[in-house]
């Protein structure tokens, strides 16, 4: 399997084993669940644009709590970049990872176990407030990921909302924290090619062939 961008982990689209990327070898690390089918017109190499820079879907992890559940596609941008597109009911969110001393105040594991909607925090100086906090399951993967699904373990899944149409999550897995911030995006601003064809779906102004 060749990996096309920097990602350390990858799905085999044959056989579902997880392989993560060790200096100049691939290492199999177990077995994850196919991405069950959703109506969606996002697949795996559908291109795009946000910002004025091309990206390209190269994964996705399928994520799920007790009210529903969610695609995240991780995007590689061709500076080699990558971000997760967040699809939800609709909604497209783009973001960026960031290191977590750029949350203020600090995140902890005990914490975030913790967190109510309403509280506060800076995200690379920008002021985010919680507005949901999920107990969230991966129930698929495919293709590239920045991190590494975590099947049937659950994990603390935290969205965070700041001025105008930005968006931020903390996100806790076991004793790992993430944190990344980014905004909404209009499906018709992406310009997407590449997408899947379904019956009945035809957004006006998507680049949909």
């Amino acid at each position: 399997m060749q990996f096309r961008s920097a990602a350390p982990y990858a799905v085999c689209s044959y056989c579902q084993s997880l392989l993560v990327r060790r200096d100049a070898t691939l290492e199999s690390i177990g077995r994850v669940a196919e991405v069950p089918d959703d109506f969606s017109p996002l697949q795996l190499n559908v291109s795009g644009r946000f910002e004025g820079r091309r990206f390209t879907l190269i994964g996705r992890l399928r994520k799920a709590w007790d009210q529903g559940s969610w695609s995240e596609w991780c995007a590689l941008f061709d500076d080699q970049r990558l971000g997760w597109l967040g699809e939800a009911q609709g909604d497209l969110v783009m973001t960026f990872e960031h290191p977590l001393e750029a949350c203020q105040p600090a995140p902890t594991v005990e914490g975030m176990s913790r967190a109510a909607p309403g509280e506060a925090f800076a995200i690379a100086g920008r002021r985010f407030t919680i507005s949901d906090v999920r107990r969230v399951k991966c129930l698929g993967a495919e293709g590239e990921l920045i991190s590494c699904p975590q099947m049937g373990s659950e994990m603390i899944s935290i969205d965070l909302h700041g001025p105008g149409m930005e968006f931020g999550t903390i996100e806790v897995v076991g004793r790992d924290l993430s944190v990344y911030s980014g905004r909404f995006v209009e499906f018709a601003e992406c310009q997407f090619a590449g997408l899947r064809a379904l019956d009945g779906w035809a957004p006006a102004g998507s680049a949909a062939r």
